[in-house]
């Protein structure tokens, strides 16, 4: 997984790591499962469960013929953790597509321009520490 900050790493055994963030001051859990471990993951590469404060996202299947799967990854992960923080500021309830829940278009937009927006910031060292 990617350095975030705050961002802690515990073990959970040899095949799977949880992850732990800060979500505007609540903690979500991070996990990569397959299909196997996680049935849910069948129709989707990753969802975020508000209830449980828990985001999965999928390993690589044996079946998985992207050429690149780790930048995949990273872009499902970005995407899951927008859900978290439009959950935990209360905007999921305030801006939704009734068919589809939050707008996954606003979502996937800043999942796949996010990491051009922060080199942007960090070239103008205007990050906030």
């Amino acid at each position: 997984m990617t350095n975030m900050s705050q961002m802690q790493l515990q073990e959970v055994d040899d095949k799977n790591e949880i992850l732990k963030i800060n979500v505007l001051g609540t903690t979500y859990t991070i996990e990569e499962l397959s299909i196997a471990e996680d049935y849910s993951l069948k129709d989707c590469d990753g969802y975020c469960d508000k209830t449980t404060k828990r985001i999965v996202i999928c390993k690589k299947e044996p079946d998985c013929n992207l050429g690149d799967f780790e930048q995949y990854r990273k872009k499902v992960l970005r995407h899951e953790i927008i859900h978290a923080f439009h959950y935990e500021s209360g905007l999921a309830e305030n801006f939704e597509n009734k068919s589809i829940g939050f707008s996954e278009t606003l979502v996937d937009w800043f999942a796949i321009q996010s990491p051009k927006i922060f080199k942007v910031f960090q070239e103008l060292d205007i990050i906030w520490k």
